[in-house]
């Protein structure tokens, strides 16, 4: 029993270390996306409704009483829905008013936040390791941003965004960790959380006009951003996701955040390729840092699973 136990948590972490990766990539689409003239608000819907499809689809050939959901879990659903769609939001918001290397970093200070609600909630322990790897991640995100020399200037209205920004991301990954320990399947959580982010999303741009914005713009590349759209599509949404919901199922939701560090890694090695951004000596710092700690929390929650196992086994 306790085997299965370090093997799914060894599975969770794998997991979680691919879905940063994957969605790492988001920023370079969402990039491609509105160069090639498809606005925010459209770029906004098209991520839930991608995943809308896909997990549906999968949820019909994989568990068709899955979509059965108890009523009083329902409520939770509803609130994943709202908390995705106000994150979006939010996060744009957070953008007009601060850079967004900054807007980025502060943003990922909810591993804290994620750590106080899952103490209550879940009753995880607040670990010196989770503290300390946390710290340290935010003082390597910060190098890969160049957030030091960008300067930051107080702004009440940006860091009103910001702060509900943390917020609803930290309750809607609380909400889906909720879900999976009630037996909710996984696919359903991802398909109705995405079914009301893209409802509410819709009052504001209506699919259809995402559909007809991204004809056009395909016409007029000649197929080409349609390529650019699936990859968004398959990527930082439905792959990223895929191995999120999958690892969250086995791990904590901190140290789920914690991996998503690998965001800004993936996406500075992008830009370096794609779009000829420079990577000078702290980027590059930065990113050994949160490797280093990516590959210590694997070796150390792997060997504390083994050590634990081998006390067990003992008795």
């Amino acid at each position: 029993m306790r085997t299965n136990y370090l093997s799914n948590k060894r599975l969770g972490l794998f997991y979680a270390m691919f879905s940063g990766i994957f969605w790492g990539t988001n920023g370079t689409f969402c990039t491609w996306l509105s160069d090639l003239g498809l606005g925010a608000q459209s770029i906004a819907i098209l991520a839930p409704a991608y995943n809308l499809i896909f997990f549906s689809t999968m949820l019909l050939i994989t568990n068709k009483p899955g979509f059965i959901i108890r009523p009083k879990l329902f409520v939770f659903i509803l609130l994943g829905g709202m908390t995705s769609a106000i994150s979006n939001t939010s996060f744009v918001k957070s953008v007009s008013y601060f850079p967004v290397g900054i807007v980025s970093t502060l943003i990922f200070c909810n591993v804290f936040v994620i750590m106080i609600i899952s103490r209550i909630v879940f009753k995880h322990r607040i670990t010196t390791r989770k503290i300390g790897a946390a710290i340290i991640t935010v003082f390597g995100v910060c190098l890969v941003l160049d957030v030091f020399s960008q300067g930051f200037h107080l702004n009440y209205y940006g860091l009103f965004w910001i702060l509900l920004t943390i917020l609803s991301w930290s309750i809607m990954m609380t909400l889906e960790k909720y879900l999976l320990e009630e037996g909710v399947d996984e696919n359903a959580v991802l398909m109705y959380i995405a079914l009301f982010a893209v409802i509410i999303l819709s009052f504001s741009t209506s699919p259809v006009t995402v559909v007809s914005s991204i004809v056009q713009i395909s016409i007029e590349t000649h197929g080409y951003a349609l390529l650019v759209v699936l990859g968004f599509g398959l990527i930082p949404q439905i792959g990223c996701y895929s191995f999120y919901i999958k690892g969250l199922k086995y791990i904590e939701p901190s140290y789920m955040q914690i991996f998503y560090s690998l965001d800004p890694v993936m996406a500075s090695i992008l830009g370096y390729f794609v779009f000829n951004q420079t990577l000078n000596f702290n980027n590059m710092a930065g990113m050994c840092i949160i490797l280093g700690v990516v590959i210590y929390i694997q070796i150390a929650e792997n060997r504390k699973g083994i050590e634990s196992t081998t006390e067990v086994a003992k008795v």
